[in-house]
Order: structure tokens, then C-alpha cells, then sequence
């Protein structure tokens, strides 16, 4: 164990730091746990000790060992891959076609909805309604992204509105 250190810490010091590499991975990336990483290697770099960078960020130092292998694995752009999960879709294709088209064609209140757009609640609700599945709000996104759908917030239209009835309405709102 205390051999395989000793060899982190050589190769560590052996590998040149590209700074600017390291910046601008530093502020492409927005996720907590990807910029920890890269403090984790500029800390070491500076000459801190392994358990003083723990203590900093707050984890383990197990956890550090790992970050330094997948750097003198992959360098700084191994270490900010970010974590993907190979778990298979609760929704098989003829599924995920049918969701497609049932987006695309038609209203949340063919589906007993309330409301006439769709966002992810409304979608997870008429997934579960409709075939029993339970799925969070974010992988409904994901699920749009891999059946190319882009999805956009929705917002109010107010080109539709009736004019003299926004002028009716401008005074009984100053008077209140």
C-alpha cells in the first residue's frame, strides 16, 4: 500500500500541470463535484498534503486516491468526465414512440389533465397513468433529448389578448 502512495506521488510530480487547461475546464464546468476534482489536483499541486485537501473539500480520503488515478489516467479531461449511469429505460421504444407522438399531437387534457401545457410533472403523471411507470422529472428530459424533442419553459401569450378589454380593465386596477 505504502509503495503504490509513493508511486501516486512521484507520477503525480512527474506529470506537468497545464494551468490554462485547468481553468478553463475549471469554469466550463458548473457541477460542484467536477470542480472539486480539479481543486482537489491544483491543491496537490501547490504542495499540500493529501490529508490537508481532504480536509478542505470535505471528503474522504479514499475518495482523493481515486481522483488522482483518474487524473494520471486520463489528465484533467479524464477527471471532469462527468458520471453516467448505464441503467436501462422503464420505457420500451414502442413506448417511448407513442410518447412522442402523444406530445407532439395532442393536449394534457386528453389525458384528464388540467392544464394545456405540457411540463415534466404533467409528463411523469400521464407516463404513470398510462403504463404504471414512475419516472423523475429529469430523466423525462433526457427522455426528450433522446427522441430529439426540445423542450422550452413555457410562457404566457399575450398576442391572443382583446385589446379594448385591457383598456377596460387599466382603470378598475388603479382605482383598487
Amino acid at each position: 500500500m505504502e509503495k503504490l502512495r509513493r508511486r501516486r506521488k512521484f507520477a503525480l510530480c512527474d506529470r506537468q500541470l497545464n494551468w490554462d487547461l485547468w481553468q478553463k475546464l475549471y469554469y466550463k464546468h458548473q457541477q460542484e463535484y467536477l470542480r472539486q476534482r480539479l481543486l482537489a489536483i491544483k491543491y496537490l499541486y501547490e504542495g499540500k498534503t493529501r490529508k490537508e485537501v481532504s480536509k478542505l473539500l470535505g471528503c474522504t480520503y479514499k475518495t482523493l486516491t481515486t481522483w488522482i488515478d483518474k487524473f494520471l489516467i486520463g489528465g484533467l479531461v479524464g477527471l471532469t468526465e462527468t458520471i453516467t449511469h448505464s441503467v436501462p429505460c422503464r420505457l420500451n421504444s414502442d413506448q417511448q414512440q407513442e410518447l412522442k407522438k402523444m406530445l407532439l399531437e395532442q393536449k394534457p387534457t386528453d389525458y384528464g389533465v388540467d392544464r394545456n401545457i405540457w411540463t415534466g410533472k404533467i409528463i411523469c403523471h400521464v407516463i404513470k397513468q398510462r403504463w404504471g411507470v414512475e419516472l423523475k422529472d429529469s430523466r423525462i428530459y433526457e427522455i426528450l433529448d433522446e427522441l430529439h424533442i426540445s423542450h422550452q419553459k413555457a410562457h404566457r401569450d399575450y398576442a391572443n389578448a382583446d385589446r379594448d378589454k385591457q383598456a377596460g380593465f387599466v382603470p378598475t386596477l388603479k382605482k383598487k
